[in-house]
């Protein structure tokens, strides 16, 4: 398929990398921003939901295969002891405290009634239920995201223990099997269940390779192997494929099951998502690969410094933007709604990032 290079200290390396940063960032926002797609199903402008849903439905993926790209190879810049350290820092801290800060966002409404004296109401302020509520995200829903990310961090050294000159050709192996039986069978049995009424059970999997942990192989394989043009048109073909199918078949379940669940083509582990997630980070490495004015790569850069504090600020501001719609009297089920309170909750997380950052010690919740 193509020779195995080093583009440890490729220039190219960062540029792609930041570029998907950005671009999953924003994808991220912009589906939270989408919210309609989930509550205002009735609407004219569902149709138009489900296809920005789709179209950003790669960026968790993303975020994992980036995951594997930059951090399998670790051992080469600092000890296991340091990669924990850094991730500590990094990642569970912040995690840590917004959580917090996600507790009396939700309940801000209690506290202050509490404050001028009304009764509790609701508030159960024990350590196993705050602890309870931090650890299944139930104050930041869409912290969700960090707990699978920690487990993949501690599985992350045993990974970077196989010998650098036989990772990508064990892991590609992970990555084939694990394609066909974690994903593609059952999503097929989960098609002939459904249009066929043919049911047959299938709970084999592959766990090495398994759910998120699938797509930190991938991200590192496409990271340092550089695929001839056939084999990446081919993979852009199913990417299209995977696509067509999560819009297509979401728009068909819409119609046939209204009201009902929608996740027989959605779901960031079932095969739609992963044969598109895995085109567009191929895409992406392609295609920053070509960028050469210094501009473009310096912005790049920059922004991705801001990509991680706008995923931890920004529902906030999109909270009050929502609360507020009444007032702005604009409507939530428009595109207008979804473009504005994306780029609006955007460029507040990343001016309240700055802010954050000049100051000493609350500047490593915003890293």
């Amino acid at each position: 398929m193509g020779k195995v290079i080093d583009t440890q200290n490729s220039r190219n390396k960062f540029v792609y990398i930041s570029v998907l940063n950005v671009v999953a960032a924003f994808s991220v926002v912009m589906m939270h921003s989408n919210v309609s797609f989930w509550l205002d199903r009735s609407t004219p402008y569902w149709t138009t939901a489900n296809i920005i849903e789709s179209v950003c439905y790669f960026a968790v993926p993303i975020f994992f295969m980036l995951s594997g790209a930059t951090l399998i190879d670790y051992q080469e810049r600092y000890s296991t002891k340091d990669y924990l350290i850094k991730r500590l820092k990094k990642a569970v801290i912040p995690f840590l405290v917004w959580s917090v800060i996600g507790l009396f966002w939700a309940y801000r409404r209690e506290l202050i009634a509490m404050f001028f004296g009304r009764p509790n109401r609701g508030l159960d302020w024990t350590f196993l239920s705050v602890t309870n509520g931090i650890v299944n995200t139930k104050f930041r829903d869409i912290y969700w995201f960090f707990i699978p990310l920690f487990c993949i961090y501690m599985v992350i050294p045993l990974f970077a223990s196989v010998r650098k000159e036989k990772r990508v050709k064990i892991f590609s192996y992970i990555i084939v099997i694990s394609l066909a039986i974690n994903f593609t069978i059952p999503f097929v049995l989960a098609l002939l269940k459904r249009y066929g009424g043919i049911s047959f059970g299938w709970t084999y999997k592959i766990y090495v390779g398994f759910e998120y942990l699938f797509y930190v192989l991938v991200g590192y394989v496409l990271h340092k192997k550089e695929l001839r043009l056939k084999f990446r048109l081919i993979i852009y073909g199913f990417a299209v494929a995977g696509l067509l199918a999560h819009i297509i078949g979401t728009y068909s379940e819409s119609l046939s099951n209204p009201g009902g669940s929608l996740m027989l083509y959605k779901g960031y582990y079932n095969l739609p998502c992963v044969l598109y997630s895995v085109g567009v980070f191929l895409f992406v490495k392609q295609a920053a690969a070509r960028i050469k004015n210094e501009k473009a790569i310096k912005a790049f850069s920059y922004l991705q410094g801001f990509t991680f504090p706008v995923y931890l600020i920004h529902r906030y501001f999109l909270d009050y933007i929502e609360e507020n719609l009444h007032i702005l009297n604009i409507p939530r089920a428009s595109l207008f709604y979804a473009l504005s309170a994306t780029v609006i909750s955007i460029v507040l997380s990343v001016l309240l990032t700055m802010l954050l950052r000049k100051i000493p010690v609350v500047r490593n919740i915003v890293p």
